[in-house]
């Protein structure tokens, strides 16, 4: 099985493309910067509606502000059966490309 942990520059080089980025931190941090393609669903409405957005996913990478929620529910999320892993270091640490609003 993969770790949970994913260390930013594997996904910079796109060496782990993963088929859905959930970005646990709150909306208006969301709004701000995120990842390409990441889809804000906030740490507090996680565990409601994570399962049906995963469902059928194949690889689910977790970020937030520092990483600590985001291993959290991604022990969670594969406790469920889904293969996740989250970012090391969270968006705190990401030194990659941004979209913004």
């Amino acid at each position: 099985m993969d770790s949970l942990e994913l260390e930013a520059w594997a996904l910079r080089l796109g060496e782990v493309q993963p088929g859905l980025i959930l970005d646990l931190r709150t909306e208006a941090q969301f709004e701000r910067a995120r990842l390409e393609g990441a889809v804000s669903l906030p740490y507090n409405r996680f565990q409601g509606e994570a399962e049906g957005l995963a469902r059928g996913v194949d690889l689910i990478l977790l970020v937030d502000d520092a990483g600590a929620r985001a291993a959290e529910m991604a022990v969670w999320l594969r406790s469920k059966g889904h293969r996740v892993q989250y970012l090391l270091g969270g968006m705190s640490g990401w030194r990659g490309m941004l979209e913004e609003s």
